[in-house]
């Protein structure tokens, strides 16, 4: 507060604990200064919403949410042809993040991490918010969630293990997390009526086909088959290099400085960050009550059921 009352500032980044976000966003932007908020936007889906609110209220102050996994040019690749449709219709999406590997040395670290008091959650509000996002990103929201949340091998109070269901129109998603395999997988698989994408840490490979639609209507006998092409993109030797030297995070805060600037776009703007937030808290509502939960959620009821958590840690 004392540094926006002495210095006129072209941009703010808020990188701290995440129940500061809210409150901090929401002074920045009252101050008209341009925000960027590090992942996530906020703990709950209304506190997302307060700081959308207020930033409706200042049209001119740029805000937006690091999401700095969207700058991968394997995702954006695959959004392109998501968005080109060439390859059809969804009809099936895996996502496996085990590879967010977390020993209970990194939880002792800090008193506020792995808690409902501290951290609002666990590894899908610390880690897996990115790839939920890049999920949001491609493929859009579900109409409804199914999860179970587990503690495996940690002294902690939030989960570090997620298997979640995510049902779209016509196609469900599996969503798959842990922060406790020592040799995890990242992969997202994304099957279309005529192909199919698979990403990696560092590589796509895409698979063309007929439409499966048409090869089964004129399979006269057998099982049905069709021929495909497969297409490899690397990451790129130099750009895996500096990602591992120095993260994407340059590239998050290069595009802020840029709309800042009036000369490009954020990675990701506010509205996109509650979409993340949502996603988290509706996979841990279907968590706590062991049934589908409908989006968009009950606000109300998701603060309701995280202040019951935080008092029970409380109360340890």
């Amino acid at each position: 507060k004392e540094m926006l009352e002495k210095e006129k500032l072209d941009g703010v980044i808020i990188a701290t604990e995440h129940f500061a976000h809210t409150d901090i966003a929401k002074y920045t932007i009252l101050h008209g200064v341009n925000t960027l908020v590090e992942k996530p936007l906020a703990v709950t889906v209304s506190a997302c919403e307060d700081i959308i609110a207020t930033a409706a209220n200042y049209p001119s102050v740029k805000v937006g949410v690091s999401f700095n996994q969207r700058s991968n040019r394997l995702y954006r690749r695959a959004k392109r042809i998501i968005e080109d449709g060439s390859l059809g219709e969804i009809v099936r999406v895996n996502f496996i993040v085990t590879d967010w590997y977390r020993s209970q040395a990194y939880y002792n670290q800090g008193g506020w991490r792995a808690s409902y008091v501290g951290e609002g959650g666990g590894c899908l509000l610390n880690q897996c918010v990115h790839q939920l996002d890049i999920l949001q990103w491609l493929i859009g929201m579900p109409k409804s969630v199914i999860s179970d949340n587990r503690t495996v091998n940690r002294n902690i109070t939030v989960e570090n293990d997620v298997s979640a269901m995510l049902i779209y129109d016509g196609f469900n998603c599996m969503f798959s997390a842990s922060s406790h395999e020592l040799k995890g997988t990242n992969r997202l698989e994304i099957a279309f009526d005529k192909g199919k994408i698979e990403i990696t840490s560092a590589k796509m490979k895409i698979w063309t086909h007929r439409s499966e639609k048409l090869v089964n209507a004129t399979t006269t006998f057998g099982y049905g088959f069709a021929p495909s092409v497969k297409r490899t993109y690397g990451y790129g030797i130099w750009r895996g290099i500096v990602d591992i030297a120095l993260g994407q995070q340059p590239r998050s805060i290069r595009a802020f400085a840029d709309s800042v600037r009036g000369t490009g776009e954020m990675l990701a703007n506010i509205k996109e960050g509650l979409n993340a937030v949502e996603l988290i808290n509706s996979i841990y509502m279907a968590g706590w009550q062991k049934q589908a939960i409908a989006l968009p959620i009950n606000r109300a009821e998701y603060d309701r059921m995280l202040a019951e958590r935080q008092q029970e840690e409380k109360n340890k």
